[in-house]
């Protein structure tokens, strides 16, 4: 594999059908068709909510890490996040898909609520009441769904809504986020890192990106280190590692390849970077994953 695959749904990557809706179908629906395996990929744009009800036992690579599938497990999996999974033979349970505007939209208001559920999720439900609240939202959003009644949107919406505040209010981690009105700060912040995902393999520098947000990059320095304890220059090389592992782990591009899709003047460059980040050499990182699978 020479890239990793973008689709829209698994196997699909007809870009019309996520411009403006959801998107929910059954475990089952898709898996069926695919052996029950779903190789490694990422979706652009689009952030997916699993939720599985029955049928544990299997498992899935999140961005090269392995996790367990059980009953009653909660997955949130952000946009271009390389994923895959291995369910067992009729597992029970539905995967939404939900574009990253809708999720802008549903927490306008609170980017720290935000910032959350944009991050990779995965918890087990263990308290009934609330397996059966996660079930009946997820059945609901499916019947709208299929059934497209009168103001069928302003419903599935509603139902997406009250899905996001669900998990942010049963998900354990939830209660280490601060509860603070959103500051300029982390506004600016969450513009910083739209920017890097689009520009990252630009190697811009902290004052272009700076410059773009109409700042000083002592400020934009400020702001990472206040919010998340680190510079900026270390959130811009964080995301070019990511990309770099994903590379070496999902693709067979050559390393001088990867060096030049991340934007490095050459190869030696890139190893040195990647080395001083890990300390691992590029092809040694590649050989030990695939020694593990």
């Amino acid at each position: 594999m020479t890239q990793i695959p973008n689709y829209v749904l698994y196997g699909e990557k007809e870009t019309e059908l996520f411009t403006s809706y959801l998107h929910i179908e059954s475990i089952k629906a898709r898996s069926r068709y695919h052996d029950w395996k779903f190789r490694a990929h990422q979706h652009q744009n689009l952030h997916q909510f699993f939720y599985i009800e029955k049928g544990g036992g299997g498992y899935a690579i999140i961005e090269g890490e392995k996790y367990p599938i059980n009953d009653n497990l909660l997955i949130g999996i952000p946009s271009l996040t390389v994923h895959g999974f291995v369910f067992v033979p009729e597992t029970k349970g539905w995967v939404l898909t939900i574009p990253d505007q809708y999720l802008q939209t549903i927490l306008k208001d609170d980017l720290l609520l935000l910032e959350h559920i944009g991050q990779k999720i995965m918890f087990q439900c263990e308290d009934s009441l609330e397996q059966r609240e996660f079930q009946d939202i997820f059945g609901s959003i499916e019947k709208e769904h299929e059934d497209m009644a009168v103001a069928y949107g302003l419903t599935l919406r509603c139902l997406a809504t009250l899905l996001m505040t669900k998990i942010v209010r049963c998900q354990p981690a939830v209660d280490n986020v601060p509860k603070v009105a959103t500051s300029q700060k982390q506004i600016l912040l969450q513009r910083f890192r739209r920017l890097i995902n689009m520009k990252f393999k630009k190697r811009l520098l902290v004052a272009e990106y700076a410059m773009e947000l109409h700042i000083t990059p002592t400020h934009l320095n400020r702001i990472c280190r206040t919010i998340l304890n680190i510079s900026a220059s270390e959130l811009i090389n964080q995301r070019s590692l990511l990309e770099a592992k994903r590379l070496l782990i999902y693709t067979s591009v050559t390393i001088a390849e990867i060096s030049y899709e991340l934007g490095f003047c050459d190869p030696a460059h890139f190893s040195n970077f990647f080395h001083n980040k890990t300390t691992d050499k590029p092809s040694d990182f590649r050989k030990n994953f695939l020694k593990q699978i």
